[in-house]
């Protein structure tokens, strides 16, 4: 028949036969025109589910709209796409008339859609009354690059349960044992309950959240016999029920979102709380969607199993919540992926809580969010967050724009709780400071870090490990020489029945830098010593306010003291002491573990003696050089430890140096007042490196 409007359909008499129109508009001529389709599927509940899409003529026929190469054109639906109107109603007809026909989604004709939150009656299954499109399973909901726009508060696109209260919650009534598949309810209540219903089990509680757990999974129910419930999966672990007093020893019954992808498309926000949430979903993907100035993220998830990112981004975050401020942010998830993603002017890229598993592919972090004065907000943004026994893998991250930030942060202060983070791949800092903490025992690959223009590259994947072993002597200053680099992690053990401290046998057991003595273990304060213990330090070289971060490229130096009347000559006590660090490496370098001299402990050592040692007077706050004779020593040569014997007061070696027959050493006064110590023995212990030790 003759083209006609949509809204024409009903006051037309349409002959059977015409079961085909091509409308010229919706309402006008050239605005939204569509095919319409007069079969089986077009009828009278059809059409009181989906007025917006189906007409019934004058005569009461009725007529669908048809896809477009498998799709439907949301302005058919009325959508007017100037991003002024609000377009939330007919897009949300629009998603909802696809799922209905089996369309592969929804099309957009312009550019710009305006979409506010929906009331519930609306949403159905949405998060609230705040959401502004709900998601259904088995779709693909291909925006085509459109910019969708929120003005008001609340959330954007959402699947869950309308309230918590619509949520069927079942408690279990009987203990249950690391895999169970059958657990025990009320009568009342497992009767309520019929095979291939979907729940999740919720058993313990978080201490400083209860209502969340650790202990979790979506399965189907199999079976129903009187009280019992049978699932199709085994729980992993137990629990005793009279150790929750929160609701987390449950059953609950709720739909999940299944097969469901978003695809091109940006959400503008003023004061959003999240771009697209899902509550309890497997199989959920997003790939190419962005948001700017949301709070809670681009994308929330809790309870979902299979959630890929691909190429999403968010710019800018509305601060107005404690807990807003993360890009991507997951709570009882696992099976998630993360690829190429990308955030700017936000607190965090990733949060993950609740012990939720995420691993992330590529991306780039811009760290441009500034406080109202425009500074930036430093250790207040941490790239990564994983707290409450989450787990965030990164392989190949580039964090750009201010330093200060923490690259990771674990702990929220609950005990037992933090959680975990490795980064692997080449991690790239490119800023003009530097972070604030860098997680370097979390790391594996490279660190490549541009900072105020200098380029710095560290290999993790081939840490240099260096071990010494002190014999203790009474009126002892040891130092002892090591690598530089960043310090990965450090062990230190002392000898049974040895005493550290101020006037104890070991007064000093300084870890530092080559010309900085650093942190001393023996005072207790930075890393006890405790006789005949074998103890991991937490000393490590990623933090930014220690000698082992700012000084990382200079030499490792140990200075090791002992009190003059210890008793140690007779006693044969020591300190033995091993560490790993990374080293510093150019572009193109390929380390061995052959390449660097002096990782062992068992290594032939010369040494040369000196038992009448002078030094000149050294006025307050100056230093002296003197050059000893070692006609075997060489340019290259390695100093391993320089040791002396007398007091040394407030005088100390900042550097020791081999040249060709030669050792120069410089001892500083860091005194009030010259010094001018009487002869001293000391030795000086060298090494030549060779290819193969």
């Amino acid at each position: 028949m003759a083209d006609i409007l949509f809204t024409q359909i009903a006051s037309e008499n349409i002959r059977s036969g015409t079961d085909l129109i091509q409308t010229s508009g919706r309402e006008t001529i050239g605005k939204a025109p569509g095919l319409y389709v007069a079969d089986a599927a077009a009828n009278a509940a059809l059409f009181a589910a989906h007025p917006r899409f189906v007409a019934r003529s004058s005569n009461g026929r009725h007529f669908r709209a048809l896809p477009e190469d498998g799709r439907i054109q949301v302005d058919i639906s009325g959508a007017k796409g100037d991003g002024v109107t609000d377009d939330g109603p007919a897009i949300r007809a629009a998603v909802a008339y696809a799922a209905a026909i089996g369309a592969q989604g929804v099309r957009f004709g312009q550019q710009r859609y305006r979409m506010e939150s929906m009331t519930f009656a609306e949403s159905g299954v949405a998060t609230g009354a705040q959401a502004s499109l709900a998601l259904t399973s088995n779709v693909v909901h291909d925006f085509g690059g459109v910019e969708l726009v929120r003005q008001l508060n609340g959330g954007g696109i959402a699947f869950g349960p309308a309230s918590p209260a619509a949520m069927a919650s079942f408690p279990i009534v009987a203990d249950v044992q690391a895999g169970d598949i059958t657990v025990r309810l009320a009568a009342t209540d497992a009767a309520q309950l019929t095979p291939g219903n979907t729940v999740f089990w919720m058993l313990g509680e978080l201490p400083y959240d209860t209502p969340e757990t650790l202990n979790w999974d979506i399965a189907k129910v199999v079976a129903v016999s009187g009280e019992y419930v049978t699932l199709d999966k085994p729980i992993p672990e137990g629990l005793t029920l009279s150790s929750v007093t929160g609701p987390n020893k449950r059953l609950v019954k709720i739909g999940i979102l299944t097969n469901c992808a978003l695809r091109d498309f940006t959400i503008t926000a003023s004061n959003v709380e999240y771009g697209v949430a899902v509550y309890g979903g497997k199989r959920i993907t997003l790939e190419r969607v962005g948001g700017s100035n949301l709070g809670a993220g681009l994308f929330a998830g809790q309870y979902c199993d299979g959630v890929s990112l691909i190429d999403c981004w968010q710019d800018g975050v509305v601060l107005s919540q404690a807990s807003f401020g993360a890009a991507f942010g997951f709570a009882e998830c696992r099976n998630v992926s993360i690829v190429r993603p990308h955030a700017r002017s936000i607190l965090n890229l990733v949060k993950a809580e609740a012990g939720a598993e995420v691993s992330v592919l590529g991306g780039h972090f811009e760290n441009t969010i500034t406080n109202q004065s425009g500074q930036s907000l430093g250790t207040d943004v941490a790239v990564i967050l994983a707290v409450g026994k989450a787990s965030v893998s990164v392989h190949d991250l580039t964090v750009t724009g201010h330093g200060g930030y923490r690259l990771a942060e674990t702990s929220n202060g609950a005990a037992n709780y933090s959680g975990t983070v490795h980064f692997s791949g080449i991690t790239r800092l490119r800023h003009p400071a530097d972070p604030g903490s860098i997680p370097v025992t979390q790391m594996s690959g490279r660190l490549d870090m541009i900072l105020g223009g200098i380029r710095e590259i560290y290999d993790f994947d081939r840490l240099r490990h260096w071990k010494r072993r002190f014999a203790l002597r009474d009126n002892q200053s040891v130092y002892a020489f090591g690598p530089p680099g960043i310090m990965v992690r450090a062990n230190i053990y002392a000898a049974e029945g040895l005493s550290a401290g101020v006037g104890q046998q070991l007064t000093g057991f300084w870890l530092g830098r080559a010309g900085d003595n650093g942190y001393n273990l023996a005072n207790g304060v930075n890393g006890q010593i405790v006789a005949g213990q074998n103890a991991s330090l937490p000393i490590y070289g990623g933090a930014v306010a220690g000698v082992h971060w700012a000084q990382r490229n200079q030499q490792f130096q140990i200075l090791c003291t002992t009190s003059a009347t210890g008793g140690l000559d007779q006693a044969a006590k020591f300190v033995e002491f091993e560490a790993w660090f990374a080293p510093l490496v150019d572009a193109s370098y390929a380390m061995t573990e052959k390449d660097w001299r002096g990782a062992g402990a068992d290594r032939d050592f010369r040494e040369a003696h000196f038992p009448a040692f002078d030094l000149p007077a050294i006025p307050a706050g100056a230093s002296a050089t003197i050059e000893l004779p070692i006609p075997a020593m060489m340019a290259g040569d390695f100093v391993d430890a320089v040791r002396v014997t007398g007091e040394m007061g407030a005088l100390h070696l900042s550097a020791a140096e081999a040249r060709n027959g030669f050792v120069r050493l410089t001892f500083g006064n860091a005194g009030a007042v010259a010094l001018d110590p009487p002869a001293m023995q000391l030795a000086v212990s060298y090494s030549t490196p060779q290819a193969g030790n």
